[in-house]
């Protein structure tokens, strides 16, 4: 009796999993460009992808997630976007490719690119803005969101380069790096958010390579 039980219990459990199997893997798939691949500023680049002999998508849907003006919705194949990389990006981008079928299910599809300068494209210099703040300190204990709108702001950095475009290199992932000669009176992030800490007048800092540029900071009491 024990046995006849135990054997129910098992064909149940199977039966239960078969329910919610996992289905069959789908043949869709980014063929162009390869993961990894690194790209210039101003390369045109394809985005290809593929479904398999037995499979037609309803519609897929290509795009770059950081270049978000680069996308394309298709219902036919062959399913490409063809985009020139604008010579202002640097950096690491996604592709994606999501294709959507008759049944509802829906395959995404992913591959990082690198996008970096030539060789001859160098540093000449940077810029930072503003380059004057004005903070009111705030009292203790006041609303969180007029701390944050009196008590903070952010740099924002443009690098010029030797082709003559200005990019965007706030980021520390750009070698830019912040430094405040006060931080009794503002503190700032490695990502260049500038926070008061106290009354009193103080100079970030903005450094690149061998170019500088500086942001003056006062903080005064907070009046009505």
């Amino acid at each position: 009796m024990r046995l006849s039980a135990l054997i129910i219990v098992v064909m149940l459990i199977m039966l239960l999993f078969s329910c919610y199997s996992t289905p069959a893997v789908s043949g869709f798939t980014i063929v162009e460009p390869k993961n990894g691949s690194t790209f210039h500023p101003g390369d045109t680049i394809t985005l290809r992808a593929m479904a398999a002999p037995d499979e037609k998508p309803a519609l897929v849907f290509l795009r770059a997630i950081k270049m978000t003006t680069q996308s394309r919705l298709m219902s036919e194949m062959p399913y490409g976007l063809t985009f020139t990389i604008p010579t202002t990006f640097t950096g690491k981008d996604t592709l994606a490719a999501t294709a959507k079928f008759a049944d509802g299910t829906i395959i995404e599809k992913e591959v990082q690119i690198q996008v970096v300068l030539p060789s001859n494209v160098v540093l000449t210099g940077i810029s930072a803005s503003p380059t004057y703040i004005l903070f009111q300190k705030m009292p203790p204990g006041s609303d969180p969101i007029k701390v944050s709108a009196y008590e903070t702001e952010s740099v924002a950095v443009g690098g010029i380069y030797s082709d003559g475009v200005k990019r965007e290199i706030t980021a520390a992932t750009s070698g830019t790096t912040y430094n405040s000669s006060d931080e009794k009176v503002v503190t700032v992030s490695p990502e260049g958010d500038i926070a008061a800490q106290g009354l009193g007048t103080a100079t970030i800092t903005v450094r690149n390579g061998k170019y500088s540029a500086t942001v003056k900071v006062v903080v005064k009491p907070y009046k009505k």
